[in-house]
């Protein structure tokens, strides 16, 4: 009997431990200025800012992907640091109007960020 007692008390544990976790919630980017500080993170933390870089980077490089793929407009962005010259110059774009451009739709301030920097002439 105690050798049942066990063997159950052990099978709840077991079962506990392999419930997942909860996931923990990541809150969305709004507006401009929620990816803004990754963004400059990346240059200013030197132990996390690998982190926010690519949590910055990889959410433009979605956006040029999906303006090159419309081909409309086109795109010249330099090839070497290209992840580097698109951080910075959304960082610059969003700095030269603080204002009035950290409260835009984060989709539309990467918009117009990357087409204001790197539309060919």
């Amino acid at each position: 009997m105690r050798r049942l007692a066990f063997v159950a008390t052990l099978s709840s544990l077991v079962i506990t431990a392999a419930a997942p976790a909860a996931a923990q919630d990541i809150p969305p980017m709004l507006v401009a200025k929620d990816l803004l500080l990754p963004c400059q993170e990346a240059d200013n933390d030197p132990r996390d800012g690998f982190m926010s870089q690519l949590e910055c980077i990889g959410f433009i490089r979605g956006f040029v992907a999906a303006v090159e793929l419309a081909g409309d407009p086109k795109l010249c962005i330099p090839e070497a640091n290209q992840d580097d010259e698109l951080r910075r110059s959304f960082v610059r774009w969003v700095h030269a109007s603080y204002s009035k451009r950290s409260k835009m739709p984060v989709g539309e301030a990467v918009q117009a960020a990357i087409t204001d920097g790197f539309q060919c002439q």
